[in-house]
């Protein structure tokens, strides 16, 4: 799990792109994907917050991934499948963290862009990431 920010923005000034050997430079007026990994994250072993710029030649189409992520899980997991929910962090980035032994109550779609669903007993959404389905039931 990450707790990585990102947001797409139009460059008004020149910057090059961070992307391990990418050369390339985003110029005035290009989009452009702004992320940054919060300090002792994932990648980011240091003290401090890591932020990249990267071009659009970089970029993955994430909203492809995570459409086609909903539409696998939906095709597997109707409505009402039993799931193990972690609404905050997974136990393998915090071994305290909540989890929830509960239904889905929609379909997975794509929000921003992340997949995600809405399960029974939670008041918003939870990535796909965050979801375990229970084989067998709700236990």
């Amino acid at each position: 799990m990450s707790l990585e920010l990102r947001s797409y923005r139009t460059a008004r000034t020149a910057k090059p792109c961070n992307m391990h050997g990418c050369h390339r430079t985003i110029q005035p007026g290009d989009r452009y994907l702004r992320t940054s990994l919060p300090p002792l994250i994932d990648a980011n072993s240091s003290e401090h917050w890591w932020s990249l710029n990267v071009c659009t030649a970089c970029m993955r189409d994430d909203t492809a991934d995570e459409s086609n992520s909903a539409a696998r899980f939906n095709e597997q997991h109707p409505i009402g499948t039993p799931v193990r929910a972690y609404p905050d962090f997974r136990p393998e980035v915090d071994p305290s963290a909540r989890r929830l032994d509960t239904r889905t109550r929609s379909a997975a779609s794509v929000l921003g862009d992340a997949a995600v669903v809405w399960v029974e007993g939670h008041g918003a959404c939870i990535a796909l990431t965050h979801i375990d389905v229970i084989e067998g039931g709700v236990s």
